[in-house]
């Protein structure tokens, strides 16, 4: 994926009310786009367009200037699970499910495949390694801090190879030090392996590094700096 663009995105709901205002947006490949914005200013919602988990009212969603909005669900789920990852403030970790369940889920969506299963277990605990996460692979979500649940998002995101990663305040549910980490993660991974990040944030530290800073305010950007 070498641009990812919105065009004139629109977002109503019901009840006349409205999340996002014709806006538009160009992500380059490497890029570090931050969006900054009060709470309600359509963050979550741009976040959601771009990510393909939910579908303008109005505008177009372009990958290399194929428009996403004319392709069927299935091929939209494709993009999402093949090329984009993602990261939320709330985690979304299934309960039932173990840490390394939770981390191989999406690659064993996109590959379909029960034979592989082992391969599956193996990606998500190299993965685990990385983060110093080895030892709670069997632990279940409930039973992680918030630091460590975290960074099992962060290795479920990372499993099936994205090129573009959306975090929707990604840093708002965790301590200083967990979020000193997501700081590194962020940009060693744009350095070393060019992936793309696209994240929705109060938190100005992401300012450091942003290639691209939009400002969202009731909807609509103010400013794209």
């Amino acid at each position: 994926m070498d641009k990812l663009t919105g065009k004139n995105l629109t977002k109503e709901y019901s009840k006349g009310i409205t999340a996002l205002k014709n806006v538009s947006i160009e992500v380059n490949k490497g890029d570090i786009v931050v969006v900054m914005g009060p709470s309600g200013s359509g963050k979550t919602t741009l976040i959601n367009m771009l990510g393909l988990l939910d579908v303008p009212t109005e505008g177009t969603v372009d990958i290399d200037g194929r428009d996403i909005n004319k392709l069927k669900e299935r091929e939209r789920c494709e993009i999402m699970n093949s090329t984009f990852g993602f990261i939320f403030q709330f985690f979304y970790l299934i309960p039932e499910l173990t840490v390394v369940e939770n981390i191989m889920l999406p690659l064993w969506i996109k590959e379909k495949s029960y034979r592989r299963i082992r391969s599956y277990y193996e990606a998500a605990e190299k993965l685990l390694e990385e983060f110093n996460l080895r030892n709670r692979k069997d632990a279940y979500p409930s039973h992680l801090s918030g630091g460590e649940m975290q960074k099992v998002t962060i290795c479920r995101s990372l499993v099936c190879n994205p090129e573009i990663i959306f975090a929707d305040e990604p840093t708002g549910s965790i301590d200083k030090k967990s979020s000193e980490m997501f700081f590194n993660f962020v940009k060693n991974l744009n350095e070393k392996k060019g992936i793309t990040f696209f994240i929705g944030t109060h938190n100005e530290t992401f300012l450091q590094f942003a290639t691209k800073v939009v400002y969202l305010n009731q909807g609509e950007i103010e400013n794209i700096k």
